[in-house]
């Protein structure tokens, strides 16, 4: 009896899992690896069966969950980039230009007579490389500084520049001078008791390990100077500047609107005291109209 139910209950998890097996989703085109910003075909397979009710799915990370990417949805303005077609009998979605916010995952769903069966989740891989950032150690903005930098560093002591770019591999750096042909393999260039000559342009170049066409390169002016700078530099203050003076005038028009919001509620509760006056206003004998509000008569209403 113990072997019976063991056996029917083997059967019932396995029977999903083989179902599941006959749907599948695969990357059709390119077939070697997948840069960021390239067009993606993504094809479902079902072993030559009927795809008409077949579809393809998306996961949406912000509402966690998945919608259909092959009818007509609330959500298809925002993936205008999707095609999805059913010429002889396979089921085709293409992405143009695919960057990492919609690399998946996807799956297939298909609603036949069978019940509903769902594919396993594929998620593209991406190549991508980003720009590079150049930052000093201990500097809070520098990383954020407009191009071209300039660090500015007194003779005889110690400068470090550091640059680091988002990769969908941990990339390689190097560090180049120009007007010399040494090389620096790492992304932190540390430069001990600089001297005039060692001032020029650093150059900081990274390379995807696995795709060597994608690099991305910055430079830096390394300016030995020979008085002592201040505690704040320029840069440092006009990025300062440039942040507090827009938030300053934000902050005077949110004053300005309350304020304004504050007389006119109050100018309403004056007209509605004087509305009140002109109502209470004594009426002469034979007289069509009111007295006016302003003119104080103490005379009782004369019928």
């Amino acid at each position: 009896m113990d072997l019976l139910y063991s056996t029917c209950l083997l059967v019932c998890i396995c029977l999903p899992a083989i179902a599941n097996a006959k749907l599948q989703v695969s990357i059709k085109e390119p077939s070697g690896p997948i840069v960021e910003g390239s067009d993606v075909i993504l094809q479902c397979l079902d072993e030559g069966q009927d795809m008409s009710h077949v579809r393809f799915q998306m996961y949406h990370k912000w509402l966690r969950s998945w919608f259909n990417i092959d009818t007509t949805t609330s959500f298809r303005c925002w993936y205008y980039s999707f095609n999805v077609s059913r010429d002889n009998g396979e089921l085709l979605l293409r992405v143009k230009q695919m960057y990492k916010w919609h690399a998946g995952p996807y799956r297939c769903v298909s609603n036949g007579t069978d019940g509903q069966l769902i594919s396993k989740n594929i998620t593209v891989p991406l190549q991508y490389l980003n720009s590079i950032s150049i930052s000093e150690p201990g500097s809070v903005f520098s990383r954020y500084m407009r191009d071209p930098r300039v660090v500015r560093v007194m003779r005889g002591k110690d400068v470090e520049v550091k640059c680091c770019a988002s990769s969908s591999e941990p990339p390689m750096y190097q560090w180049k001078r120009k007007g010399n042909e040494w090389i620096y393999p790492n992304s932190s260039l540390k430069i001990v008791k600089i001297t005039l000559e060692q001032g020029g342009v650093y150059t900081c170049t990274a390379t995807h390990p696995s795709l060597p066409s994608l690099t991305q390169s910055k430079s830096v002016l390394i300016e030995v100077v020979e008085e002592p700078l201040s505690s704040l530099q320029l840069s440092d203050m006009n990025l300062i500047l440039a942040i507090a003076i827009p938030a300053g005038v934000l902050f005077l028009v949110i004053i300005g609107i309350i304020t304004y919001k504050c007389k006119a509620k109050r100018n309403e509760k004056g007209m509605m005291l004087l509305d009140n006056q002109v109502s209470k206003t004594p009426i002469w004998k034979g007289s069509d109209s009111s007295i006016p509000y302003c003119v104080t008569d103490s005379v009782p209403l004369v019928m």
